[in-house]
């Protein structure tokens, strides 16, 4: 298994995962190309963050979204993993411990601060996923708007 960030030529498979993820979540595809213009933005301007792929003789079992971020109280840069998903059909396998590892890998090379994430509060089995790698849970409770366009 090798984690390394998404190719060009990986857009098709990973578009694919990232179908999954939505049904995961329970969450409809949006429709058009705004997922596509998305995975075409990061892999254009890599500060940005990057799509890690978890690939294997050719065929990609998950992928974790990483953002550059911004955290005013440490005055320094931090990367927020906004998803890792790996394919059912590959899980129990080390997947997500690959690209897990290769997220904290990347953000220590390029001189982040910290690895950030969330993860749904029903989502027990990656909650044990996170406490088994070091995660720990922080003090902060999460919260989202939504924006109206302008």
């Amino acid at each position: 298994m090798v984690v390394r960030p998404a190719e060009a030529e990986d857009r098709p498979q990973l578009l694919e995962l990232i179908r999954g993820y939505f049904a995961f979540y329970r969450v409809p595809f949006p429709a058009g190309s705004k997922v596509e213009a998305m995975v075409d933005l990061l892999q254009r301007d890599p500060t940005l963050g990057v799509q890690l792929v978890a690939e294997e003789a050719g065929r990609l079992h998950g992928f974790a979204s990483l953002y550059a971020c911004l955290d005013t109280l440490i005055a320094n840069r931090i990367l927020v993993m906004n998803d890792l998903f790996v394919d059912p059909s590959s899980r129990n396998r080390g997947t997500g411990a690959a690209l897990f590892d290769a997220s904290l890998a990347y953000a220590s090379a390029r001189g982040y601060a910290r690895l950030d994430w969330v993860t749904a509060a029903d989502n027990h089995d990656a909650q044990r996923f996170y406490d088994r790698h070091g995660g720990r849970r922080g003090p902060w409770i999460s919260y989202s708007a939504a924006v109206k366009p302008t």
